[in-house]
């Protein structure tokens, strides 16, 4: 008999992933915590660690997984100054620590940068995907090539879903980003467009690919800039080399809008972060391209990338006006969550069945989860899909979780739509284990 990480898996494929019984769901989820948990704790350092400091020993009920949930900020707790020594035998001491990843499998002779660190990492069979890193700092976050996979099947099984297209390349495609680069939405975009694009007709914002070592550098500058501390020889080459790429990716948009006003239509995919997707409904709008007059085929993949640039109240309600009448992805997700809770017909997000959400109070100690009704509180999940690292994780969103059945018909539980960031509603979004689990990595990579 296959495990329960396969008996869950299967139900992508089956059409009725979010119809099942919310008890017996449950009780599978529980066997595929155990799973992953007996698989992982003795080869992820961290989680060992936690394990044993917390004295869990076994997985018997969803609060036993409080204790072993790690921060949102774990997957960015390296030490900055390992960068920029080049350290980066001991920076992959530390991605060991966090990740299932054995230090002797990749080859760190001769890495000259973060890039080459990530493509040796990736060249062993793994798949380190970074988030944003405004602060700086990216976190990183292993795959594996099962993790892959099942993130695909999601992609090819569930786009659309509570009507999820069948997986046919019958589209004109555009992608507002970059060639490739270590980031989940790249990777999403361009196997979006394998599966539902025409072949050789996916046009990309720039054929460069993402280069994380730049990303940092930015955002790093962009702290000493705010702080006070940069030179003006440094403001000054910034500002020269930002105009330019502002320009570069400029014409590329141009190019990107005039080719879709020109094949408005038939049906397309357009694909990008919010910042970029709000760039280019307002250019349209300026070409004359009225809301809702986009083939109704058209699939439009968008979300995050607010960061960094402050967009209208209003940028939802735009977007839906311009995109109204097309087949559009809503759903409620991040970086560290295999796909997405997906929105059903009534507006709210349904958590995938490879998720167990555990709702915390703000400190993110104590588990709220109920059996019915509407619980508020920091959104927690241990994904069993995950196989790379551990896929316990305690995020910074304020949300409001319906254990009871949605109104759409469907077993719960939903995520409601009004979520917010802790950090956005005047606090200061510190997780009491977050601390502690900082220390346990400072004295693995340092012991």
């Amino acid at each position: 008999m296959c495990g329960a990480r396969e008996q869950i898996r299967s139900l992508v494929l089956s059409g009725e992933t979010f119809d099942q019984p919310a008890q017996e769901l449950r009780e599978l989820q529980l066997e595929a915590a155990r799973e992953a948990f007996t698989a992982q704790r003795e080869r992820i350092p961290l989680l060992r660690t936690r394990a044993e400091e917390t004295g869990v020993h076994e997985i018997t009920s969803p609060d036993d997984l409080v204790p072993l949930l790690f921060s949102h900020t774990s997957y960015k707790s390296y030490p900055l100054s390992l960068l920029t020594a080049g350290r980066w035998d001991r920076l992959l001491h530390w991605y060991t620590t966090v990740s299932v990843v054995e230090r002797g499998d990749v080859d760190m002779d001769g890495v000259r940068d973060i890039d080459e660190w990530t493509d040796r990492i990736t060249a062993a069979g793994h798949r380190p995907y970074i988030t944003s890193g405004t602060s700086g700092k990216v976190s990183f976050l292993n795959c594996d090539a099962s993790d892959l996979d099942f993130l695909h099947d999601i992609l090819e099984h569930l786009t659309c879903w509570p009507d999820p297209l069948p997986p046919k390349p019958t589209r004109r495609g555009y992608l507002l980003a970059p060639a490739s680069g270590p980031m989940r939405s790249i990777d999403g975009y361009r196997w979006h467009a394998e599966v539902f694009a025409r072949p050789g007709e996916t046009r990309l914002l720039t054929e460069d690919p993402m280069r994380v070592s730049e990303l940092m550098s930015s955002a790093l500058l962009r702290r000493r800039i705010a702080e006070g501390a940069a030179t003006p020889q440094e403001i000054s080459s910034f500002e020269t080399v930002s105009e330019s790429r502002e320009q570069e990716l400029g014409a590329a948009m141009d190019r990107i809008v005039d080719d879709i006003a020109a094949h408005r239509d038939e049906p397309l995919l357009i694909a990008g972060m919010n910042n970029q997707q709000f760039t280019l409904i307002e250019a349209l709008r300026a070409r004359g391209v009225a809301d809702g007059s986009l083939h109704p085929d058209t699939l439009v993949l968008s979300g995050g990338g607010n960061k960094g640039r402050a967009l209208p109240d209003d940028y939802q309600e735009r977007f839906a006006a311009f995109y109204a009448g097309v087949r559009r992805v809503r759903s409620y997700g991040m970086t560290e969550l295999q796909g997405s809770c997906l929105a059903c017909e009534k507006g709210d997000y349904h958590v995938p069945p490879w998720v167990i959400p555990l709702v915390l109070d703000e400190a993110g100690e104590k588990l709220l989860n109920t059996e019915q009704g509407v619980v508020e509180g920091r959104f927690a999940f241990l994904d069993v899909s995950l196989q790379g690292r551990w896929g316990g994780l305690i995020s910074g969103d304020r949300v409001f979780v319906n254990f009871s059945p949605c109104a759409c018909g469907r077993p719960g539980p939903t995520v409601l739509p009004d979520i917010q960031r802790y950090g956005d509603l005047g606090g200061d979004d510190k997780i009491t284990c977050a601390a502690t689990l900082d220390s346990y990595v400072r004295g693995m990579i340092h012991g």
